[in-house]
């Protein structure tokens, strides 16, 4: 009986010592990480000039100067968007830290505060965009990561970091390039709404099409083929984007870190439409204009003669499509040279006379014209102008013998709502 009680007094004491080892493994003391070498003497502008001085490549200090610069993390690898880089900004300016290891986010988070001790390195400057890391065949490559902590120190807790507001084409700048920015209430082109950031196989290109309503064309949203967020759509409306700005020669590229940094976006919704899938309803029909079943749309053919025929459409509350914007979903073929933003049009009348050539319209612009036989949707301009209740209307000329093919499958006033 005694060796049975010293046995289990011997196996309490042995738990008891198990759960205190175990209870102060679990809670270990944090310390936030602390730089404590030579003071910042140096800023990324001090980086970027020695590059422009010597236009080249160059090191960026003697072995035994003292050069330190004091920067933020602003990229992250967290998406996959960014491969074995990282991108660092101060009050001065942005830069790319080239960096062979993978998963940076977890050491380097953003709003890291960042110590750089840049003997040893190099800065070049790869098609607009400045970079620093080591020599390697002749241009910038990456610093090794057992190394790291020869160049780059952590100081301090993650902060708040808030990026610079782009509200117009005037923002696509060089003193912007490598910072993290905000494009303010921007859209994509038509073409792209709705596809993929990028493919499985190839990066993807989305242009963006405007910034506060104002039309740009020289920045896209360009995203890895290995990103994690590659499948999902391009959305469509308005909204803000957030992400680092790179530039390739004269295009700017936006570069998003996680999915996060789509803000605000909105969707088109229809509110009110007519649809030529099955045929129009309640249409005035004029001419040559047949339903088409394989095309799924109303369409005007080829004609031997002169033509201008009409499709009239009902009168139309303008309450019901107040604020609203006019879309034309359609496709053409032709091998014909013609004008067609005023040979194939859309026009609005809000005093139509039962007879198309005795009414007077009111010719309603395309934002883009495309002669592929793609069916596409694109902006019909100039509807907000309507101050009463009106009609549409479809106009199909020809000035002799034409070849052109023209289908309508419908006419959608959209309005943004939240998604």
């Amino acid at each position: 009986m005694k060796k049975y009680f010293t046995t289990v007094l011997l196996l309490l004491g042995l738990i008891a010592s198990f759960v205190a080892c175990n209870k102060a493994w679990d809670a270990p003391e944090f310390t936030a990480p602390k730089y404590t070498g030579p003071a910042a003497n140096k800023t990324i502008q001090d980086i970027i000039n020695v590059y422009e001085s010597a236009q080249k490549m160059d090191s960026i200090c003697h072995y035994n100067d003292t050069f330190v610069v004091k920067a933020v993390v602003v990229s992250s690898d967290e998406g996959g968007n960014f491969y074995k880089s990282m991108v660092v900004q101060d009050e001065t300016g942005a830069i790319q830290i080239q960096i062979n290891k993978s998963g940076l986010f977890a050491d380097y988070p953003v709003g890291q505060t960042v110590y750089i001790k840049c003997n040893g390195l190099v800065v070049g400057n790869y098609h607009g965009v400045y970079q620093i890391g080591w020599i390697y065949d002749g241009a910038i490559g990456r610093l090794d990561a057992h190394f790291l902590d020869q160049y780059l120190f952590k100081d301090g807790l993650p902060q708040k970091v808030t990026p610079v507001e782009i509200n117009s084409a005037a923002g696509l700048s060089s003193n912007n390039v490598n910072r993290l920015v905000r494009i303010k209430n921007c859209e994509f082109a038509d073409d792209a709404v709705g596809l993929p950031w990028s493919y499985d196989e190839t990066v993807g290109s989305r242009a963006i099409k405007s910034i506060n309503g104002t039309s740009v064309s020289n920045l896209i949203v360009r995203t890895s083929n290995y990103s994690k967020f590659r499948k999902m759509p391009v959305p469509s409306g308005k909204g803000d984007l957030v992400g680092i700005l790179s530039v390739y020669n004269s295009t700017y590229q936006l570069m998003l870190r996680t999915m996060d940094d789509v803000e605000t976006f909105g969707h088109l919704a229809d509110v009110y439409s007519f649809d030529f899938t099955n045929g129009p309803s309640n249409w005035t029909v004029l001419g040559s204009w047949t339903h088409n079943t394989a095309w799924g749309m109303m369409v005007h053919g080829a004609t031997s003669a002169a033509a201008e025929d009409w499709m009239v459409s009902p009168e139309i509350n303008l309450a019901s499509v107040s604020d609203a914007d006019l879309y034309l979903e359609h496709r053409i073929s032709t091998s014909d040279e013609y004008d067609f933003q005023n040979d194939y049009v859309v026009c609005y009348t809000t005093n139509y006379t039962g007879d198309p050539a005795t009414t007077q319209w009111t010719q309603l612009t395309l934002a883009s014209w495309s002669t592929t036989t793609e069916t596409v949707r694109v902006q019909l301009q100039g509807i907000a102008n309507v101050s009463s209740n009106f009609r549409l209307g479809v106009c199909y000329k020809a000035h002799g013998a034409c070849t052109t093919q023209w289908g309508v499958k419908g006419l959608y006033f959209n309005k943004l709502v939240a998604n």
